[in-house]
């Protein structure tokens, strides 16, 4: 079922979209300050390419804490507030979109896919598209490196 909805998203959008945010990550690639910037724009491609069995994380999340070292953890976040307001008008068009599709009822699965776009939009530095599996494994890894700490 997901490769069907990937399928339909892709011809029906996604492959537009995706291709989109690839050149944009290009751009921004161009810039030595924007590399951060165009990783998350390619990030965000996959995602828009095929959204469905995907998820977003954040680094942290996906390597550990304490894996990941605290100046890319600032420079994430300082990255963050510059993307700000890019990332609300973003975040805002895709929440509408969501709307609009989840009226629809037959419409729900993609206004899911909004959503998650959406949230991604709004902070991308730092996080990364992954696959559910990969997700949930290194959720699990962190909860279990934490228990073991204490």
């Amino acid at each position: 079922m997901t490769a069907l909805g990937n399928l339909l998203w892709f011809v029906f959008g996604g492959a537009a979209l995706a291709l989109t945010w690839l050149l944009i990550g290009c751009v921004f690639y161009l810039t030595i300050i924007g590399i951060p910037i165009g990783r998350a724009c390619f990030d965000f491609a996959k995602l828009a390419a095929f959204p469905y069995g995907k998820e977003v994380i954040r680094v942290t999340e996906l390597k550990g804490k304490s894996n990941v070292s605290l100046l890319y953890r600032v420079f994430s976040w300082i990255l963050n507030l510059v993307w700000i307001p890019f990332g609300i008008a973003l975040t805002i068009g895709h929440l509408i979109l969501g709307i609009v599709y989840a009226l629809t009822i037959i419409g729900i699965p993609v206004a899911i896919v909004h959503v998650r776009m959406g949230q991604f939009l709004l902070a991308p530095i730092g996080c990364r598209v992954v696959s559910q599996e990969q997700a949930t494994a290194s959720r699990t890894a962190n909860e279990i490196e934490a228990r073991l700490r204490k």
